[in-house]
């Protein structure tokens, strides 16, 4: 039955929405005291949060206190940092280290001299650009390090006399390589020319004087000379040539390339007389049959007294003969048989400059590591298929073989059924497969699954006719080049853009230049030598320049008055005395127990972007190690590939499923393994081994939270002056600390004062006034920090290390009390602090765990006191709530009921009112 909506009564007029309400109110007011009390029990919840983040917070600056690494700070400062800086990590040795700046980085560029009126018009060429990666230099020198069996040369100073009896100090010091002592040497104010034979450094006297000997001594107690085969030269004769050096097995030559690496490594053959010819008709011929090396054939040209001046070409390829003798005929360098076609410089020209052939210097062999390939990127580590023309099939996967060598792999296909030959290329830096079936079908080899080793290696596709060791044949022939096509209709910019596209050694761009016209740039995408490349153009010429060698920055540091070390850095930071500027490095035999603070336990799960989803579980698969930690995820089946990362600090965890969905990894229960590995979280777009790809990457915690580093510099400039850099204890970490604990202490303080406070004028009081649990706070840190701390060494209290208690029960801290106590002894002062269980860190842990702890901590179990209170009072609510509703109804209905009523009387008192006598006639 409907009822009235109207609030008023419409018969009486009667409020009976507020009559109501009023009477409802009175009935509820059980439920607003429950409400009421709840809110205050919920206000007491919160501030028992707020009081256990205080306690927290004091247990974690205890921690800080008691961290090895606050101890182990040290602080360098530079002399000039202008030009050197110092950052000093826990592992620095204290001293005083004497630097001197030899030269800085750089990148590795190469600019075209040709220049275009515009980056976006046709250049109108076809043909090929081939960027080689670094290693097929012909200007290599041997590092004096790895000379005599690796004891290196020692740094010192030598006197050089020459025939005419004039001398110079040579100073040796900060020399690093075998033409580094050529420089040095033939920059001196001495008629002295320093070449190399063979194994030996050879000094020519150029004065033509017979007054004097020809003279190397040794200055200082140091064995330099000795070190470069020169000890007690002391000879009538203007050529001396020093002992044999020891050269590394690897190391071919001093200076240069030796012959027999030329040529892809088949070597250049007998070389007899090089014919030159100049432009004013001067002409000589070099004899070049006793030549070992490129550097040889540079001194042998050089010696020929004619206007020349030879060096290595600009792409550090060849060699580079330049004309000066200003005559106006043609410039010819010939010979009489191959020589000069085997040296790369058969040529006439009109010009003024002869640029030789590519030499193909070989940079792969079968001992070459498949890790050292394509720049020190290396290859992927999967599988691929060689399928030959008659059809059948065969499967490599380097991985499960062990194959790491290129020999090892070169093994591997040559074992295969199939009817394909592997050996090395002809230019000698990669690997050529040559179809030996006869089939009808085309030679095809194709990665498997998401691997590229075959694509690295330059070797998968479908091969073609083509030229191998003489003879045409159906071939692959792999390199670590990347080769571009250039279009008839390429731009400036579309050819940087296909450079790009590649992906390897150099980045493209166009540099706009002074004079409104634009040129292609090539920047190395490595710094320093490792990063050097070079350039070959085939069908058209940008006539590409070096503008910037890549080269290591180099400075020379000696530690206390020791011996000098010459140290190198890519990128300009140097490394001094161990520790590296960041996590330390793992590798597969690392322990799990030694990094990530002990990630051994727990277990996490990994979906990739596929959906797929797999788990690992560390305790129950028996992982130990972070390359069983690898092997387990790898053997997931899922699209996930895991590695150690690009710095070896840490693990890399790379998405291959190629889905639309995010890589995701997170730990399962209350398991930190992966957090603690740095790889929990979301897959974002990454560089991993130089390849962009979405993934999880870590460094690894450290077993103590910190960051442990050693001493490292950074070259900003090269000054002449020599930059003394002092490395010490830094006492300021500790006194940060300890300044943390007094303020997160006095937090603590200020928060239980502002809970407990009672004001007699108003009667207030604070939500926790009277609580057992702030005594039982205030009562545990005044006994503590009070009294005597035993067992953690010789101090005893707070107050022998500068901390102590104000006359407002805050703490306060002499920060030159603290620092005296450092100086006297800071291993005590670090006892005091960090000793296991006895120490005030562990102390103020222990109470820390008592009070607010996640385990029968009093404030969490008084919290959860109060969550059960509240819920029951809320449930307790709901009830009188419906209650209360129902009783509202029930009202309502009488007072409607009420009115109909009042209006049936009514009704009723009008029907009467109407009744009137009837008259009957009489």
């Amino acid at each position: 039955m409907g009822r009235i909506q109207s609030s008023i009564g419409l018969i009486t007029g009667t409020d009976i929405g507020g009559t109501v309400d009023q009477l409802v109110a009175l009935s509820g007011r059980p439920r607003d005291r429950l409400v009421n009390s709840t809110a205050l029990l919920q206000q007491e919840q919160q501030s028992l949060a707020e009081l256990t983040a205080a306690v927290i917070g004091v247990q974690l600056a205890g921690k800080t206190l008691a961290s090895s690494s606050t101890f182990r700070s040290k602080k360098a400062t530079s002399s000039n940092s202008d030009a050197l800086s110092a950052i000093a990590g826990t592992t620095s040795k204290q001293g005083s280290y004497a630097v001197r700046t030899l030269q800085t980085a750089s990148t590795h560029t190469v600019g075209s001299l040709q220049r275009m009126i515009s980056s976006d018009s046709a250049l109108g060429y076809t043909g090929t650009i081939k960027i080689q990666p670094s290693g097929g230099f012909i200007d290599d020198s041997a590092a004096l390090a790895g000379l005599n069996d690796g004891r290196g040369v020692e740094a010192g100073k030598i006197r050089l006399t020459d025939r005419s009896g004039a001398s110079a100090e040579i100073d040796l010091t900060t020399v690093r390589t075998i033409n580094d002592v050529m420089q040095v040497i033939n920059d001196a104010e001495v008629a002295i020319k320093a070449t190399t034979v063979g194994d030996a450094i050879r000094l020519t006297d150029l004065t033509g004087s017979t007054a004097s000997n020809l003279k190397v001594e040794q200055l200082g107690d140091h064995e330099t000379a000795a070190d470069l085969g020169l000890w007690g030269v002391d000879l009538a004769a203007s050529t001396v040539t020093g002992i044999d050096l020891d050269i590394p097995v690897t190391t071919l030559a001093l200076r240069g390339a030796a012959l027999s690496e030329l040529n892809g490594g088949q070597g250049l053959g007998p070389l007899t007389n090089l014919d030159i010819n100049l432009s004013d008709g001067t002409n000589a011929s070099v004899d070049l049959s006793t030549a070992g090396n490129t550097a040889e054939i540079v001194d042998a040209i050089d010696a020929a007294g004619l206007a020349l001046i030879v060096r290595v070409n600009e792409a550090g390829t060849g060699f580079r003969v330049r004309d000066v003798s200003g005559g106006g005929g043609n410039f010819t360098i010939s010979s009489s048989d191959d020589t000069a076609e085997s040296v790369g410089l058969n040529a006439s020209t009109a010009e003024s400059i002869i640029i030789g052939d590519n030499l193909k210097r070989q940079t792969v062999t079968t001992s070459t590591l498949l890790s050292d390939l394509n720049q020190g990127d290396g290859i992927d580590t999967g599988s691929f298929t060689i399928t030959d023309s008659a059809g059948v099939v065969g499967a490599v996967n380097l991985k499960v073989e062990g194959i790491t060598t290129v020999g090892g792999l070169v093994d591997a296909v040559n074992a295969l059924s199939t009817g394909v030959t592997a050996s090395l290329n002809d230019a000698g830096d990669g690997i050529v497969l040559v179809d030996t079936a006869g089939g009808s079908s085309t030679l095809e080899v194709v990665d498997t699954g998401t691997g590229t080793a075959a694509a690295d290696l330059g070797i998968a596709g479908t091969a073609e006719v083509q030229l191998v060791a003489g003879a045409s044949v159906s071939a692959l022939v792999g390199t670590q080049a990347a080769e571009i096509e250039l279009e008839a209709n390429d731009t400036l910019a579309s050819l940087a853009a296909k450079i790009n596209g590649t992906g390897r050694y150099a980045t493209g761009s166009v540099e706009a230049n002074d004079d409104a016209t634009f040129s292609l740039r090539l920047l190395s995408k490595k710094g320093g030598e490792e990063g050097r490349f070079s350039v070959e153009t085939s069908g058209f010429d940008l006539d590409l320049r070096t503008t910037s060698t890549g080269r290591d920055a180099k400075i020379s540091v000696s530690a206390d008055g020791g011996p000098a070390r010459i140290l190198s850095s890519t990128d300009g930071v140097f490394d001094v005395n161990g520790g590296g500027a960041g996590a330390a490095l793992i590798s597969s035999a690392t322990l799990l127990d030694e990094i990530a603070g002990g990630a051994t336990r727990g277990s996490f799960t990994i979906k990739d972007s596929s959906g797929a989803i797999g788990a690992v579980n560390l305790v129950a698969e028996g992982i130990n190690t972070v390359g069983d930690l690898m092997d387990a995820i790898n053997r997931l089946g899922i699209g996930v590939q895991a590695a150690l990362n690009d710095s070896a600090t840490g693990l890399a965890i790379t998405d291959t499923a190629s889905g639309s969905e995010s890589l995701v990894i997170a730990d399962t229960g209350s398991g930190v393994a992966a957090a603690r590995l740095g790889i929990a979280g979301t897959g974002t777009a990454q560089v991993v081994g130089g390849i962009s790809v979405t993934a999880l990457v870590g460094p690894a915690e450290s077993g103590d939270g910190a960051v442990t580093s050693g001493l490292s510099f950074t070259l900003k400039q090269v000054t002449s002056e020599e930059i003394t850099v002092n490395v010490k204890n830094d006492a300021s970490t500790v006194v940060n600390a300890a300044e943390s604990l007094v303020s997160q202490y006095n937090l603590l303080v200020d928060k239980i004062d502002s809970l407990t406070f009672f004001n007699a004028d108003t009667e207030e009081v604070g939500l926790l006034f009277g609580s057992s649990e702030t005594l039982r706070i205030q009562t545990g840190y005044s006994r503590l920090l009070s009294g005597r701390i035993v067992g953690a060494g010789d101090l005893k209290s707070i107050g022998q290390v500068g901390l102590g208690f104000n006359e407002a029960g805050k703490l306060e801290l002499s920060t030159s009390k603290l620092q005296k106590a450092i100086e006297d002894g800071s291993q005590d002062v670090e006892e005091f602090f960090s000793a296991s269980d006895s120490g005030l860190a562990a102390k103020l842990d222990s109470l820390a765990e008592k009070l607010a702890g996640g385990t029968n901590g009093m404030l969490l179990n008084r919290s959860e006191t109060l969550s059960t209170q509240i819920a029951f009072n809320n449930d307790r609510i709901d009830a009188l709530n419906e209650r209360l509703d129902a009783e509202r109804e029930r009202l309502l209905r009488q007072y409607y009921s009420m009115e109909q009523a009042i209006a049936k009387i009514q009704s009723n008192q009008q029907a009467v009112s109407q009744i009137a006598p009837i008259s009957i006639p009489a």
